[in-house]
């Protein structure tokens, strides 16, 4: 047996890979969404707004500051998570996969 494999990440590397996983999927279905309402919306124009200028203007249409309050509410639900299960995972994609999961499990539940 490999000795490797019985190491888990560390508790912060896993808190932070599980928030990764509830933002992953969090993110994807607007991601989709977005996408598909993009097809054909490209202006064609002499100046073209700066990154800055678009994320600030992205900020300003979906309301960055509610994600930020996710992100916080993310990293909670991570931090009861890892301590829940005891902190073992054996890699990121077992961490990432077990927040993705948990997120969605939440989000089936009644309201």
């Amino acid at each position: 047996m490999n000795p490797a494999q019985n190491l888990s990440l560390p508790p912060v590397a896993a808190v932070l890979w599980v928030v990764g996983g509830i933002l992953l999927s969090l993110i994807l279905p607007v991601a989709v969404k977005t996408r598909r309402g993009a097809k054909g919306t490209e202006k064609t124009g002499d100046t073209r707004p700066t990154l800055g200028q678009r994320f600030a203007a992205a900020w300003r249409k979906y309301g960055g500051n509610k994600y930020v309050v996710i992100l916080f509410a993310s990293l909670a639900v991570a931090l009861v998570l890892v301590f829940l299960v005891g902190g073992e995972f054996k890699s990121p994609k077992e961490a990432v996969l077990f927040g993705f999961a948990w997120e969605g499990l939440l989000n089936k539940l009644p309201k």
